[in-house]
């Protein structure tokens, strides 16, 4: 387990307690992302010809789509997860406060793509 614990840790550059938090923060919020676009999708099964995926107070919806895009929110929180882990573990090497902050721009557009994706879900309710 503590080698599986290494390995990670030195993909996202994490070498303290801070690092792991923001690691695991980021992992619970685009975990919670998934299951919150997965729960809406399978408690509608028949009512999914088109979803509206954004919205503005100007113009109002201006974003209708099929229902397989909505995965686009937390398929985006998944690779800027792996590739700002890529690069935290990269600039770790060289700079740790680099690594750590990069790691906590991880935490946050993981949770401002979150809020997407549930203010998505409360639009289609």
């Amino acid at each position: 387990m503590d080698e599986k614990k290494g390995n990670l840790g030195r993909f996202f550059g994490v070498t303290s307690r801070t690092g792991w938090f923001l690691v695991s923060l980021a992992a619970v919020v685009l975990l919670a992302n998934w299951l919150t676009v997965i729960v809406f999708l399978v408690s509608r099964p028949g009512t999914l010809g088109f979803l509206r995926l954004h919205y503005t107070a100007a113009l109002g919806v201006d974003w209708v789509a099929e229902w397989w895009k909505l995965f686009i929110y937390p398929g985006i929180g998944l690779a800027v997860f792996f590739i700002n882990g890529f690069f935290s573990g990269i600039l770790a090497k060289k700079h740790r406060m680099f690594g750590s902050l990069l790691l906590g721009t991880t935490a946050v557009v993981e949770i401002f793509l979150a809020v997407g994706a549930i203010l998505v879900v409360m639009l289609n309710r």
